[in-house]
């Protein structure tokens, strides 16, 4: 940690093992989100530099934010529920990695099939498969290969 300027301090997270591709700031700034091309997602407490969570989501993150509440993570592939993970004695770098459950829409991590609530719903045709994606609510878009961009709404059927 060094001290820069007016006394403000730089310090340095560590526990990723790859580039990290996407960094957020929760709306009341006490935690940090980053996503990397190791596959992981890791939740860090600003202030200590203490990581919460390491959430696998099987794929590299290039666009993560938290939601209002900071329970919710907005990932490429869909919504994350950080407030169910355990933080049982999280340690710096060693806190325990679980997978990532999506819920509502999401897309899968090899891009085949679009989710919900964590289970395959429709798996997509090759024509189809996204070369990027974003979800908001019950819609995803994706992005493809032939110029094309294509959206989805899903919608329950409560009997």
């Amino acid at each position: 940690m060094w001290k820069v300027g007016s006394g403000e301090c730089v310090s340095t997270l560590e526990g990723h093992s790859d580039w990290v591709r996407s960094v957020a700031f929760s709306h009341d700034s006490t935690l940090l989100a980053s996503a990397s091309d190791d596959h992981t997602v890791r939740v860090w407490r600003m202030g200590s530099g203490e990581c919460l969570h390491t959430v696998n989501v099987e794929r590299a993150m290039y666009r993560i934010s938290f939601d209002s509440s900071g329970k919710h993570l907005y990932t490429d592939s869909g919504l994350v529920d950080i407030s169910t993970l355990s933080t049982s004695a999280p340690a710096s770098i060693s806190a325990e990695t679980q997978t990532a459950q999506y819920q509502h829409v999401a897309l899968s991590a090899t891009g085949i099939w679009i989710t919900y609530n964590s289970e395959n719903l429709l798996r997509l045709p090759s024509e189809y498969r996204p070369s990027c994606s974003a979800v908001s609510g019950n819609v995803i878009a994706m992005g493809t290969g032939n110029g094309r961009v294509w959206t989805c709404e899903v919608q329950s059927s409560v009997s």
